[in-house]
Formats: C-alpha cells, structure tokens, sequence
C-alpha cells in the first residue's frame, strides 16, 4: 500500500514538475506583449464613457458609440502598420511567412474587442465571469459579450447597436422594458425604465508555437457609467468654438527624376474634434455635419496661393490620421516653401474652426543682446522644426539657424533692423512667420577730450557718433555713485557742447568726473551705447 500511494505521489510530481515550468513559459510568452504596451498594467486602463444614441422616434433599437484609448490604439495599429512578412516554418500555419509584429511578439493573432454590460432600473450589473473566455448571445444568458472593434488605420470611435427590442422580446434580461409595437416593430419603453451601460476592452491573442495554450484574454477596467432612459447623464454640448484639426508629419513625394510635384499631410482630429461630432449627430441626426478644408500656399513671400487638397473620408471623423495630397504639376519646386493649413467647418451650425497649420507659428521673437555690428535673435523652439529662416523686411532671407537663437553680424552701428522667423520642416514646409520683430544695433562709443565747469555752465567736447542723441553724467567720484548732474542731448552732430547746469556752482575748486554715451531710436525700441572712459576735470 505504501509502495503504491508512494508511486501515486511520485508521478504527480512529475506531473506537476512538467506542468509548471510548461505554464510559467506559456505566462511568461503571454505576458511579453501587455509588458511592452502596457506596461502599468491592462487593467489600469480606463475606457473613455460610452455616448449612448438614441432616436426617441424610433426606439426599436440603441445604439451606443465608444472610442479607444490611445495605449491601445498604438498596439492596433503597430500591429496593422506591419506589412512585413518573415519566412516561418510550423504546419500549423497554411502559408510559410507570418507577419513580423507576431514573430517579434511571440504570438500568432491579435483582436481587441468590447465587453458590454448593463444594469435596468438600478438592478444588479448582469455581468460574471462566467462570462469571459468565451462568445455570448446578446440578450439571452445576459447582456455582455464580445464584439470586433474595427481597424486603427480608419477609426478609432466606433458605433455599435448595444440593444435590439425585436431580439430583447426573446430573452431574459431586457423583455420587460420592450413596449408596443410601432410601424409593425417591437419598442423599447424608455419613458417607464432607466438603464445604465457601461463596457471594457479585451486583448486577444494566440501563442506562437504554443497553440494548446488557447487564447489568452486580457482585460481593461470597467468604464464610467452612461445612464439613459428616464433620466440621462450624458454631456452632449455642442462646443461654441469648433475644434482645430491638427496637421502633422508633411511628407514630399520624389518621382523617378527626383523631383517632387506631390505632397501629403496627415491630419488627427482629437477626441474634442469627435465629441462635437457626436454631440452633434445625437442631437440633431446629422451623421456627416463637418466639411474638411484643406489648403496649400506655394509661397514666394509676396503672394500665397491656396489650392484645395483632398482628405479622404473627411465628412465622418474619427479620432485617428487622414491623409491630404496636393498634386499640381509645375507648382512645387526645390526653393519652394509650403504653407499648408486645415479646418473644420460645420454648414448646419455656422461654425468654423480656426486654421491649423503643419508647422506651428514662431513665438516669442526677442533681442537677446545688441551690440554695435551684431544682433542675437531668441525665440521659443517650434515642435518638429528642422531649422528657421530669418527674413528681414523686404523679404530677403537673411540667414537660417538650426536652432532657436541666432546671431546676424556685419550690421551697421546705431541702425534700425526688422526681421521676422519662421519654423521649416522636411526642407519646405513652413509655418506662420513670427510678428514682426524692430531692433535696433548700439551706438559706437564715444569719447570726451575736453570738459569744463565754470559756475553753472558746463562746456563739452567729445567725439561723435551716430545716433539720435547723447546722454551726459557728472559726478562726484569715478563711480558715478553720486550724480551731480545728467543730461540729454538729442543733437547727435554736436561735437562741442554747452549747457546749464542748475546748482553746480558750489563745487567751485572741486575734482569732478564726467562720462558721455550715445542712443539710438528706432520705432519703440531704444539701444545705448557703452560709457565713454571716464574724464576729470576741476570746477571753477
């Protein structure tokens, strides 16, 4: 007997120690690809509250539209965006190339889906998990189940018909609240119930070379609730000020010579962008209310010249990319700059957004430091800028700099300068050049070779200079700690100078100091010269 339970005991040891390094390899396989876009866990991701879509004179079905988020978006379309094919040789497989993105994950397929569940009339959540790993029938053992959430290259808000009254009147779960019949259909009686609606994501997947593994299923939290029927909590606004599109990642189009006559842009509309669509679509039935505008200006400076582009599927948007192309022979050339910009407009609402640009406009253009020959420009960096163009204001380039300050040298002492920048990216793409920027260089340094005080009156002579005047100081101490006397003259030609002095008479016999520097006014914008060297000189 104790040989035999001894037997019994040994084999399951066995088992067991080939079972156990056999599913810690299948976890540790199925873990490697929530570790790499999830990496503080699937669980921890929060859906976006579903909009609930109801037609109050057609109530024989509802519908409900959720949106992706995006660290799950990002796996969806890695995984879509993989058209590389790698030689993979396993019987299982009918052809003998897999997609990259599965060898490098270490699985075999991939699916997001939407797990729905519903309270009625403040009951229990029908939800268990009896429920998962597995196909549910809508309406009949309960509410969940699984649906496809459709592909990341077109959409990433997706619209799902979430009760049907002619399928409810067949179940258990949503039989009572299916009213009368209308136009020969089954209802929903919305007036007398109250239901709440709320879903998850699964991530679904095989193992590569581990098929009797099954598929693996894991899952996000629940979302925030949407309550709809007698009472409603949904914030359908619609926006007084329509979103902005934002435009990306210009691209040029070389053909066979090298030559570039084609350009695309790809633009994101944000969640903002769709919850607008959405509210405008439940609240009126107008399923495509935006018009997208797309325009490019060949831009020589003087003139701009917008063509419309094409975007398509612009009129039913999604969070997620559009493409846009330009395509006019002869008007792309290799010194061409592109200004390329986009907006929404809603006709049925008379609202525009504003215009959104692929490189954002210069801001905060500043003089960094003047000096004589040379002025230092400073501005905020621009995202995605390759480098900047500086112009002055007959439109003439001036200079570039691959950074967000620059040094423009060999300028004239005492000048006035405007200059504006603009950010470049891939070459020639350009944004919305900064507000003009007046500047000015410093004086050069003067210098006084006389100086006398004799009672009140105050005789100068020093070298001049150019610029729009002087500024004099007479003190007590070399220093200038204690100022007996300043000045201003705004005769820059005057090389002798005489002036009063109120109040000077009583340092008669004293050793006093004198300095001279010249100014410069250009518009508003005001640069000193440095101080002359100091002179002194006895009052008498």
């Amino acid at each position: 007997m104790k040989k035999r339970f001894s037997l019994v005991v040994g084999v399951l040891v066995f088992i067991l120690a080939m079972v156990i390094p056999f599913n810690a390899y299948a976890a540790k396989a199925a873990d490697k690809l929530m570790e790499k876009y999830f990496p503080n866990g699937i669980e921890k991701i929060k859906p976006y509250k579903p909009l609930i879509d109801i037609d109050e004179n057609d109530t024989c079905w509802i519908g409900a539209i959720v949106k992706q988020n995006d660290d799950i978006l990002k796996m969806v379309r890695d995984f879509e965006a993989c058209e590389e094919y790698v030689d993979y040789t396993d019987d299982f497989y009918w052809d003998s190339s897999i997609p990259k993105f599965y060898v490098d994950n270490g699985i075999d397929a991939l699916e997001t889906t939407v797990q729905f569940d519903i309270s009625i009339d403040g009951g229990d959540w029908q939800y268990n998990k009896s429920w998962d790993k597995k196909e549910q029938d809508m309406y009949k053992d309960g509410f969940t189940f699984y649906a496809a959430f459709g592909g990341a290259v077109d959409d990433n808000s997706v619209y799902f018909s979430i009760m049907d009254a002619g399928v409810a009147v067949d179940g258990k779960l949503l039989k009572k609240t299916v009213g009368a019949e209308k136009d020969g259909r089954d209802q929903f009686d919305l007036k007398n119930h109250t239901f709440k609606v709320r879903y998850r994501y699964c991530v679904q997947y095989g193992l590569l070379n581990n098929h009797e593994a099954g598929i693996q299923y894991y899952l996000t939290d629940w979302s925030d609730t949407t309550t709809f029927g007698k009472t409603t909590d949904q914030n359908l606004e619609i926006p007084d000020e329509m979103p902005a599109p934002d435009i990306s990642n210009p691209k040029r189009e070389l053909n066979e010579d090298g030559i570039w006559d084609y350009v695309s842009v790809m633009t994101h509309f944000s969640h903002e962008v769709t919850d607008a669509l959405n509210a405008i679509y439940l609240k009126t039935g107008e399923r495509e209310p935006f018009v997208i505008i797309t325009e490019a200006a060949v831009d020589d400076l003087t003139e701009k010249k917008f063509y419309n582009g094409y975007m398509a599927n612009a009129t039913w948007l999604s969070d997620g990319q559009r493409g846009v192309s330009f395509d006019y022979d002869g008007s792309f050339t290799d010194k061409s700059r592109l200004l390329i910009r986009a907006k929404v407009q809603c006709d049925s609402l008379g609202k525009d957004s504003k215009y959104d640009y692929a490189v954002d406009k210069v801001k905060g253009l500043k003089v960094k430091k003047a000096k004589t020959t040379s002025l230092t420009l400073a501005w905020s960096k621009v995202d995605g800028a390759e480098f900047y163009e500086i112009y002055d204001k007959n439109n003439k380039l001036v200079t570039t700099s691959k950074t967000n300050s620059v040094t423009i040298k060999k300028l004239k002492a005492a000048t006035g300068y405007d200059y504006k920048v603009r950010a470049v990216t891939d070459k020639v793409f350009v944004g919305l050049f900064s507000d003009t920027l007046q500047c000015a260089t410093m004086p050069k340094k003067s210098k006084v070779t006389k100086a006398a005080l004799s009672g009140e009156a105050l005789t100068l002579t020093y070298k001049k200079v150019a610029g729009s005047g002087y500024q004099i100081q007479v003190a007590t101490d070399k220093k200038f700690k204690n100022i007996v006397a300043e000045k201003t003259v705004k005769d820059s030609k005057t090389v002798k100078l005489s002036e009063t002095i109120e109040g000077a008479s009583e340092y008669k016999g004293k050793t006093l100091y004198v300095r001279v520097r010249a100014y410069f006014n250009y518009g508003s914008v005001t640069t000193n010269a440095s101080w002359s060297k100091v002179k002194s000189f006895t009052a008498k």
